[in-house]
Formats: C-alpha cells, structure tokens, sequence
C-alpha cells in the first residue's frame, strides 16, 4: 500500500457485507457547505466508501458496529482513516468507479435511533399531552444561588523572572 492515499472521513455505516476471509462496511459521506450569499447550508452529492479493515482495532470496531447496526433503525457514525484506492466496474454496459478504504483505524464515534417522523401534526400533540396531564410548571425560573466566576488569569498579574505572583 506503499504510495496510495491516506484518507480520513467520518460517515454513517452502512451495510456490512460478510466474504469468506473479510468484511465489508459501507460508509456514506454527505458532504456540504454553507453558502456565504444565503448563509444556509447546501448538500453535495453523498459519497459512499467501501472500507474493508486491515488492522486487528478495525475488525473489532466492525464488530461494534455490527452490534449497533443489529438494533432496529439505529443510526451509527463512524471514523475511519485508511489507504484510499478506486474500482473500476462495468455492469450492463455502465462503467462504475467506486472508492475503497483499507482501513488502519475505524472508530465509532455515536450511535443512536434514527429520527421517526410523525403523523401528528403540533396541534394534535400538544392536545395529547393536555390530556396525559400535561402540566406548566408551578414555579418560575429562578436565578441560581452562586453566580460563576471565572478564575483570575495567572500570566495577567506582573511576575518576577522566577514566575511568582507579584512583584
């Protein structure tokens, strides 16, 4: 792998496919950027990577990975850093470029349920929670007892050439 690209991306795992001797993992990478005229955030085209883990630490961050992903609707984020390569396949008179990771590193950086949409609309909600015994709190917000105070900056206060306090 000497003289191929390093790579290092965060994405969302995908499926892992099983072979005989490896794995597969699929990760998707959406990137984007925020557009200076509009000051919102525009979507690129996702970016998928077949990573397939080299090092001992990667095999078993798969296996993490397989477990969460074993969870219904889990949504699983990933690190991987690795050596960058492309695939060139043709399928039905297509070609097809596909980017693989043999990966030194995968990390699993958060896992947690996919977001659920609702059929309820607000109204619908707030109504159910009204009945449920949905109820404001008695008491207004009130200011804590101890206000925070930020500890005097060290280098701030004149010094001798020793460093003590004041001179």
């Amino acid at each position: 792998m000497a003289g191929e690209p390093s790579i290092e991306l965060t994405g969302y795992a995908g499926e892992i496919k099983d072979f005989q001797d490896s794995s597969i993992l699929n990760v998707s990478v959406h990137p984007g950027y925020t557009d200076k005229n509009t000051n919102q955030w525009v979507d690129k085209e996702p970016q998928f990577y077949g990573v397939r883990p080299l090092s001992n630490q990667a095999k078993d961050a798969l296996n993490q990975v397989r477990q969460l992903k074993s969870q219904p609707n889990m949504s699983v984020k990933v690190l991987v850093n690795g050596s960058l390569s492309k695939r060139v396949s043709e399928k039905d008179g297509k070609r097809y470029e596909n980017w693989d990771v043999a990966a030194r590193t995968i990390a699993v950086l958060s896992a947690k349920p996919k977001a659920q949409q609702s059929q309820q609309s607000g109204f619908q909600q707030s109504q159910q929670q009204y009945q449920q015994g949905f109820q404001q709190p008695q008491q207004g917000f009130q200011q804590p007892q101890q206000q925070y105070q930020q500890p005097a900056d060290p280098w701030s206060q004149p010094q001798d050439e020793y460093g003590n306090g004041q001179i």
